[in-house]
């Protein structure tokens, strides 16, 4: 039986709050010598990676994207795969469309495209945005992940750490999460 969705909700913010926790007693070289902070000026953003070498790469075909002017930035490291997507929405949707509407769409259409369910989320505010944290999985692949979407006037932020469920999660995510940072034009 699938506990109420208040309950997910519960158990996703004490789980935050446990890793946020973690992250404040941590030594600050939780990457160790391979951390590196990688900052994008056409991307207005920039976090700390736990690996040196990250690629970029255009974007075609998401079934929740409106222009073409996606990027996803990704590095694989300690076997998880840590992104930051960026997505350009026009800027009368922010005007016609709640911001919980459109975190709503980009969720479900990143899921759509990855073939995820979600498993809990939580509605937050990052750096004055509105924001969700959801934790998901991937069954065909075997695969879990956390996601952080944010919403920046015309721009949707997607940050991902996700991994093979046989695998621990990597201790450097807690890092990543909250390291990212975006500016506005």
């Amino acid at each position: 039986m699938t506990p109420p969705s208040c309950w997910a909700r519960e158990r996703l913010a004490g789980a935050l709050r446990l890793a946020a926790a973690a992250f404040a007693l941590a030594p600050s070289s939780a990457f160790g010598d391979e951390a590196h902070r990688y900052r994008s000026e056409p991307g207005r953003f920039h976090v700390e990676l736990p690996a040196r070498s990250a690629s970029v790469a255009e974007m075609e075909g998401s079934k929740f994207s409106i222009t073409d002017n996606d990027v996803r930035h990704t590095a694989f490291a300690h076997g998880a795969e840590f992104a930051v997507e960026i997505h350009d929405i026009p800027r009368f949707a922010e005007f016609l469309l709640t911001s919980r509407y459109i975190l709503d769409r980009t969720v479900e259409g990143m899921f759509e495209d990855i073939g995820a369910r979600g498993l809990a989320s939580v509605d937050v505010e990052r750096h004055g945005a509105p924001a969700r944290e959801v934790a998901f999985e991937i069954p065909e692949r075997d695969v879990v992940g956390e996601l952080l979407v944010v919403l920046a006037d015309e721009r949707l932020y997607l940050v991902t750490v996700r991994h093979p469920r046989s695998v621990e999660p990597p201790s450097t995510a807690a890092r990543f999460f909250e390291s990212f940072y975006f500016w506005r034009e």
